[in-house]
């Protein structure tokens, strides 16, 4: 699919990271059991079966039924992200589109072709949107509750982290090359973006609100295309070191690096597979928050780590002294 661009339109790309858009598409990831995912699938799921929810059951349904495993999403559970986005304002966004616009999705996923009990589904929302608005924003957040926002610091330190090295490479090599690195189904063309996948549908954005780009760890392999009216297009894609977000942190232990550095600083620096803060690294490994922060200004000053800024957090990762030094662990 294309999505049509202009001159100023590429001027007015932004990048933000969308807790919503991030559980919509765990939805799909969940249901297609996607390999590298596992093992949060796994918790994910035994966090789903624990939950006292009466409403479960039908949480899932409604979900399940405009979030396939494959194809068409309807287009209102992920409205236009904010700039500084949260789960809750993102909710909201979802519960203030307007009801035509959700039969507008209703009638396509309709027109895709789907199970007879999925189509119950689809009409009692078609019958009554606004009523059913409101069951399928409860949905979401019991759904985010459960089992997205348990893993959302792990998460969202990924997702920082992609956001700062495209920012980076927006700084030094301009807006072509974000488009060359960002997926092999994305590339620029003269007019706006060419991506290959299997969208299509009308009232395609017109352009003039330029263009918003979402990592999502969830929605790897593929793409996830925002650009109908009246929202601003908007392009999901898979962070970089998405295949290791779920890996255990290597062991350190009695080892060169810890010999080096010291055993507490080598934990620090192997806990460092994603962005941390202070007070993330304190929890995970039992220590006074003052304790951490005495040893990363050390290995910051050593050129082991350096750090990412989030509004007022500040996130500390691995350099790539830090880097070439654990793989010799």
């Amino acid at each position: 699919m294309q999505i049509s661009l202009s001159a100023e339109d590429l001027t007015r790309v932004r990048f933000t990271i969308s807790p919503l858009w991030e559980t919509v598409t765990s939805v799909r990831a969940l249901q297609l059991g996607t390999r590298m995912h596992r093992p949060w699938i796994s918790d994910a799921t035994r966090r789903i079966l624990a939950s006292r929810d009466p409403q479960k059951q039908d949480h899932l349904r409604l979900l399940t039924t405009l979030i396939r495993p494959t194809g068409y999403i309807a287009d209102s559970l992920t409205p236009t992200p904010l700039r500084q986005d949260t789960f809750e304002a993102g909710l909201a966004a979802v519960g203030a589109v307007p009801p035509e616009l959700w039969v507008r999705d209703l009638d396509y996923l309709f027109a895709t072709g789907l199970e007879e009990n999925r189509m119950k589904t689809v009409r009692a929302i078609r019958d009554d949107p606004v009523s059913e608005i409101a069951r399928i924003v409860a949905a979401l957040r019991w759904y985010w509750e459960t089992a997205v926002e348990p893993f959302w610091p792990r998460l969202r330190a990924m997702l920082l982290a992609d956001l700062d090295y495209r920012l980076a490479l927006l700084a030094e090599h301009g807006i072509h090359q974000v488009f060359n690195t960002l997926h092999p189904n994305v590339r620029l063309t003269p007019d706006g973006i060419e991506v290959t996948a299997n969208c299509d549908g009308s009232h395609h954005a017109s352009p003039g609100n330029g263009l918003i780009l979402v990592p999502s760890a969830f929605v790897w392999p593929r793409t996830l295309v925002l650009d109908v009216d009246p929202f601003v297009p908007t392009l999901t894609y898979a962070p970089r070191g998405v295949g290791r977000l779920w890996e255990n942190t290597r062991e350190v232990k009695d080892s060169p690096v810890a010999q080096l550095l010291g055993h507490t600083r080598a934990q620090i620096l192997a806990q460092l597979d994603l962005p941390m803060t202070t007070t993330q690294l304190a929890c995970v490994l039992d220590l006074a928050a003052g304790t951490v922060n005495g040893h990363l200004k050390v290995m910051a000053a050593s050129g082991l780590t350096d750090t990412i800024r989030a509004g007022r957090e500040v996130f500390y990762r691995r350099a790539g002294l830090g880097e070439d030094l654990l793989a010799r662990a």
